[in-house]
């Protein structure tokens, strides 16, 4: 201290009073922006600098110097994309943002073309730690393409970068577009032909307005540019200009509209509706009649008249045209017990009145005549051979021949055991008693079933007692001896008094259990000589197939014949119907549906059936199966009762969605193609992925999994059913040749019978397919043979239009070659809820998809 006041204090003058007064005007601060010993020094500080009295300026963090005026960071640009694509005619801007310190200001930031023009900011943003100046390109030109570079500069220095511009030019249709298809109220168009400009094209525009009297364009826009688009609610007979407007990504993308066409709307659709009279029916010909409402003049130029299948699938089976003043049709070579539909409509030019109200009927028949000259042969103590010559009249052609026997004296019930195929005359009736009186009789097949032949009488072989020759109809040993006639009175008389015997402890018996345990038992023979046997006792189903060991009990909840109220039909095949029921379990009321065959169901059709029960029985609950509720017995009938759906099959429920067919207004109006949408689509996918992952675990082979086999129900969960073709086993192979659903069978499937796992996994994919196309048939327009031609040749479907390449490429997955090159259901599961999780469109319901379906009975095909 005293050092400095020697220093600033002249000695000449210094005195200690002296001294102490220097030392008081050094210690007083100077005033602001002053500083030094004397406060003569002046401070200038710049960005947030503070004046120190003593120092000078003291700089912040990033800047210094005397006056804190020299920065201590240089300015950058932060990104920006080295390419970029405009295009023509559009007036793009561009940002560009840079850092520093200090801040890049509004002149300090400019874009400039490199061998022209400089475009200073429209505007600047500045914020704490950036500024981004926004640039303005007025309408532009193809030669501002090329090299362009955004330039920064501050006290702290100096940046650029560098940057190509790329110019498109906007598509424009080179032709007009194409009429495809003309009605009274729409036009079917082909939009582009070809067309001169950069793609890709994102939409297309289609704008029309009437020749005359058209002041504005109407439009409608697709994402498309090769799909045909429909223009509905047209004026009949009128002209329209037609043309179509390009567009690709990017601002500006949209071209000029291209040339244009006049396409003309049909005659006026004619507004009465005819009505179906009456039918008559000839053999299997049938003639239909129909009249129109009132006198007046139509303007129509005939009829059309459409034959229909059985519901549910409705096939269009024939189609034709008759003139106005011919009211009538005659349909030749109908099938007998089929149902069918006529729709009868008047036509004008190319368009189509009202249908008329949908007229059925159905060809009733007797069936085939009966077998003629039947004959039974002993052939061993168990074995009878009974033989037959064809009925005179087959009447529509015989699929099988049934022949009934049992022990004369005895009553029902009555075994049977069915041909093969409906070209044999002679069938083997084994297991059965030696040294007794057996009656057989036949009929044959068809639609429906024939008459029985009368009955005749062969006795099996046995120790001690000779046979009885062959027999015809209605005779039984006439050219055998009277000692052997007296010889069966003797033994007649015995099996009579032991057959009345039997039935009164029968009786007894009957009655017992039903007090006790409604217990009842039906045999049946297969074709292979195999019995099998189902006992209902108490709940508890027992299958056994004879010569296996041990049976194998199963406990199924038992429904009161009592407590099932049935309601409509909601379904129905040759053999067999379901019933909608309410049915009362523990007390509670509840909907069901109720599973039965028809009377003349099969053998094959009992055993299937039966394997159902025993399937659900061990499957157990799942919420993606179609759950058990309970079976009863009832007079020699099984009845299964099972979880009700309400929303019906899939693939109904699928079709029915399709609003573009059914609604069309609706589908324009939301801009969908379906009332679906695609995680609804998807979450049906999942489901189904659910029940088969179950259904996998337990070891069961569904062998008929297709969209028509899994029900809809309640909150629309979807839930697998039909598990008549079901095996409880690792690897089944069938042994007989039946009608199978050759469209949804794995290759292995196809060419030797072998299912697996595996083959379920194949025919999920397809059933995937369904659910992608909204109901289609899978492979439409190619038949079975086709089909075991290309599919091992690599043949496979292609992708719907509105199929995600994620999912088909799941679809593809599940169709491999080898099985066990096919994923699990446990992965597919979790592919598919990691889709559904990611709350993507996954099925694209977008208008322009145009989905078709044929409506083919893939469930009669013969494999």
């Amino acid at each position: 201290m005293h050092m400095d006041l020697i220093t600033y204090c002249h000695p000449s003058v210094c005195r200690h009073h002296v001294q102490y007064s220097c030392l008081f005007s050094l210690l007083t601060a100077c005033q602001d922006d002053t500083y030094g010993p004397d406060c003569r020094l002046s401070c200038k500080c710049q960005n947030g600098g503070v004046c120190n009295h003593f120092s000078g300026c003291q700089c912040p963090r990033g800047w210094r110097g005397q006056d804190c005026d020299r920065s201590d960071r240089a300015p950058q640009i932060l990104a920006l994309d080295a390419n970029l694509e405009w295009n023509l005619n559009s007036s793009p801007k561009i940002l560009c943002s840079a850092t520093g310190n200090p801040l890049p200001s509004h002149n300090g930031i400019e874009l400039r073309k490199l061998d022209s023009s400089v475009l200073q900011a429209s505007r600047t943003t500045m914020d704490s730690n950036k500024s981004t100046a926004l640039f303005e390109i007025p309408r532009l030109s193809a030669q501002q393409g090329g090299m362009w570079e955004c330039r920064v500069s501050t006290n702290g220095g100096q940046d650029s970068h560098k940057f190509s511009v790329t110019i498109k030019e906007p598509p424009v249709p080179t032709t007009a577009p194409k009429l495809l298809e003309k009605r009274s109220k729409q036009l079917l168009v082909l939009p582009v032909d070809s067309h001169r400009g950069d793609g890709p094209i994102i939409s297309t525009r289609l704008l029309y307005k009437p020749v005359e009297n058209g002041d504005s364009w109407s439009s409608i826009i697709v994402y498309s540019d090769n799909e045909p688009i429909t223009l509905m609610n047209l004026e009949p007979s009128t002209r329209y200009r037609v043309c179509v407007q390009l567009s690709r990504p990017g601002e500006g993308g949209e071209g000029e509209p291209g040339p244009e066409a006049e396409m003309e709307t049909d005659c006026p659709e004619p507004a009465v509706q005819p009505e179906i009279d009456v039918s008559s029916v000839e053999g299997r010909n049938v003639t239909v009649r129909w009249r129109l409402p009132g006198n007046g003049g139509i303007a129509a130029s005939g009829f059309l008249v459409r034959l229909f299948g059985p519901p549910p699938r409705s096939e269009k089976l024939l189609e034709e045209t008759t003139l106005l003043n011919v009211l009538s049709t005659k349909f030749h070579n109908l099938e007998y017990q089929q149902d069918y539909t006529v729709v009868v409509r008047l036509i004008n030019c190319g368009s189509q009145g009202p249908p008329s109200k949908p007229y059925h009927f159905r060809i009733s028949s007797q069936g085939p005549s009966s077998p003629r000259n039947v004959q039974a042969l002993p052939l061993s103590v168990s074995a009878v051979q009974v033989r037959w010559q064809p009925p005179e009249d087959p009447n529509g052609g015989i699929i099988k021949y049934i022949i009934e026997y049992q022990p004369v004296g005895q009553g029902s019930p009555h075994p049977w055991v069915d041909t093969d195929d409906g070209n044999k005359t002679a069938k083997d009736v084994t297991a059965l008693n030696g040294s007794t009186v057996y009656q057989f009789r036949v009929r044959a097949f068809s639609k429906v079933p024939g008459e029985w032949s009368k009955f005749v009488q062969a006795t099996t072989k046995g120790d001690g007692l000779q046979s009885l020759t062959p027999t015809t109809q209605g005779v039984a040993g006439r050219s055998v001896g009277d000692n052997y006639q007296l010889m069966v009175a003797v033994v007649g008389s015995v099996t009579v008094t032991c057959v009345t015997i039997l039935l009164a402890l029968l009786a007894l018996f009957f009655i017992r259990k039903t007090l006790l345990n409604r217990r009842r038992t039906f045999t049946y023979q297969s074709g292979s000589g195999e019995e099998t046997i189902l006992q209902f006792n108490s709940g508890t189903l027992t299958l056994t197939r004879r010569p296996k060991p041990t049976p194998e009990p199963l406990t199924y909840p038992i429904l009161e014949w009592e407590d099932i109220k049935f309601e409509d039909v909601i379904g129905e095949g040759n053999f067999g119907q379901v019933i909608k029921a309410m049915i009362k379990k523990d007390g509670n009321k509840m909907s069901a549906a109720i599973k039965m065959l028809k009377e003349f169901a099969s053998e094959n059709d009992h055993r299937d059936f039966a394997g159902e029960l025993e399937v659900l029985c061990k499957l157990g609950q799942h919420p993606n199966i179609i759950n058990l509720i309970g079976a009863c017995e009832n007079r020699g009938y099984l009845y299964i009762a099972i979880e009700f759906a309400p929303y019906g099959n899939l693939l109904d429920f699928l079709r029915k969605s399709r609003v573009l067919e059914t609604d069309p207004a609706f589908a324009k109006e939301h801009g969908t193609a379906s009332t679906l949408t695609s995680q609804q689509l998807l979450q049906f996918a999942v489901d189904v992925a659910t029940g088969m992952h179950y259904l996998s675990d337990k070891q069961f082979i569904h062998r008929d999994l297709a969209a028509r086999n899994v029900l809809v129900g309640d909150n629309l969960v979807a839930k697998i059913a039909d598990f008549g073709l079901s095996r409880g086993e690792e690897v089944y192979v069938k042994k007989t040749m039946g009608r199978l659903p050759v469209r949804w069978m794995a290759i292995e499937s196809l060419n030797y019978s072998v299912y697996t796992t595996k083959s379920d996994v194949w025919s999920f994919g397809v059933l995937l397919w369904e659910i992608v196309s909204l109901g289609g048939t899978p492979y439409c327009g190619m038949t079975c043979a086709e089909l075991y031609e290309k599919l091992p040749q690599g043949y496979r479907m292609e992708k719907p239009k509105n199929c995600d390449d994620e999912v088909y490429e799941l679809m593809k997955q599940c169709w491999r070659d080898r099985p066990y090159e096919r994923p699990p259901f446990s992965q597919i599961s979790v592919q598919l809820n990691r889709m559904q999780e990611a709350r993507k469109a996954y099925v694209n319901m977008a208008l322009f998809e145009n989905f078709t379906y044929a409506g083919i009975d893939a469930t009669a095909e013969e494999a």
